[in-house]
């Protein structure tokens, strides 16, 4: 199925908060929170709200998602910022989208520029049988584990086409999600309520199904010249970005890419670097390495990453490692360890607990 995606961007994923989370602050005020404490909590500074150059780790974005939902108490927080959140306030790609002169340029503009405000992001559009499927997702799945910015994703997306359409009510038929955790029915009535459609879970990223005719519609946003400068702006941001470093990195984000979308075979990697199988394996061996050497090497180095989420349970993170049983996925965490998954974790946060004060010090 033919389809559009970002191309493959740096190892050290980074993201331009300010045009994702403009108005934060005050969005936290307004409910009784305290915006600098949150924000030190995911390692952030006021200054990363508002600086619009500066980029700052992901992981500290889907951290400061995950802390503002437990600060509020509102598992939904992702999608009640990401519904009200305006997508000319999103730099330029939200400009850019909006100036678009139809709903497809606009999500084709998402997948282009995309990487300018969050550098590990790949996104697509695809058509079948009348219907269009929009959906993004990270080279790395640790990123498809933090549910607010799963949320806050396709909230974002929804509200380039409302916006554009001039139509606050629009809908997408579902909307689609990597599984999500236990949810009771009240929840899911609020999820359904704010995002205005069904949602489907057990995804290795999330996205939107569309009725394809409404790519065609004229955004009411339109402005080409707007448009143009835009374009401009955003290319030399993308020229600007960092290449991957060296051709094993280059083919570490490739395997990882295929992980999360569940066909990791050798054959896969091969077609997606526009490479014969041979010259796959004939460029690796150049490294000392065979495909189930670097295959096993990403899956292990993903799971212990995955493994420091402790919303994930280990099905799920079999789940986005392409293991069809947890057993399996065991027995391979134990080969590479010497532990199995549920031992590691367990030791992994009883050492970042802290200490308890000795005797000595409590009479003190």
């Amino acid at each position: 199925m033919p389809g559009i995606r970002a191309a493959a961007l740096p190892a050290v994923p980074t993201i331009n908060l300010a045009s994702l989370v403009s108005g934060l602050d005050d969005y936290l005020r307004a409910r009784g929170a305290d915006p600098a404490a949150i924000l030190g909590g995911a390692g952030l500074a006021a200054g990363d709200l508002t600086d619009p150059e500066r980029r700052v780790p992901l992981i500290s974005f889907l951290r400061l998602l995950e802390i503002c939902a437990d600060e509020l108490s509102d598992p939904h927080f992702g999608l009640r910022f990401g519904v009200q959140y305006d997508p000319r306030h999103a730099g330029v790609v939200g400009n850019m989208a909006l100036a678009s002169r139809t709903v497809q340029g606009a999500l084709h503009t998402i997948a282009r520029y995309l990487p300018t405000m969050v550098d590990s992001a790949v996104y697509r559009l695809e058509i079948a049988r009348g219907m269009a499927l929009s959906y993004s997702y990270y080279v790395d799945p640790l990123m498809m584990a933090y549910q607010q910015k799963n949320d806050w994703g396709v909230a974002f997306v929804c509200n380039v086409i409302r916006h554009g359409l001039g139509e606050p009510d629009w809908a997408p038929a579902e909307i689609l999600l990597p599984q999500l955790a236990t949810e009771s029915a009240a929840a899911r009535r609020e999820r359904f309520s704010l995002l205005r459609a069904p949602v489907r879970t057990g995804h290795a990223w999330a996205g939107i199904r569309f009725d394809a005719a409404v790519l065609d519609r004229p955004m009411k946003t339109a402005n080409a010249t707007l448009e143009r400068l835009m374009r401009h702006y955003g290319d030399l941001q993308l020229a600007g970005l960092e290449a991957p470093a060296d051709e094993l990195a280059r083919l570490r984000r490739s395997v990882a890419q295929l992980v999360v979308e569940g066909d990791s075979s050798a054959l896969r990697l091969a077609e997606r670097l526009g490479w014969s199988v041979r010259t796959l394996q004939r460029r690796l061996a150049a490294q000392g390495l065979s495909y189930s050497d670097l295959l096993g090497e990403v899956r292990k180095s993903l799971a212990l990453n995955l493994l420091e989420n402790p919303r994930l349970g280990l099905a799920q993170i079999a789940y986005c490692l392409g293991y069809s049983e947890v057993s399996t996925f065991s027995h391979a965490f134990r080969r590479w360890t010497g532990k199995p998954p549920r031992e590691y974790r367990s030791a992994r946060q009883a050492s970042a607990r802290p200490e308890a004060p000795a005797a000595s010090d409590r009479r003190a």
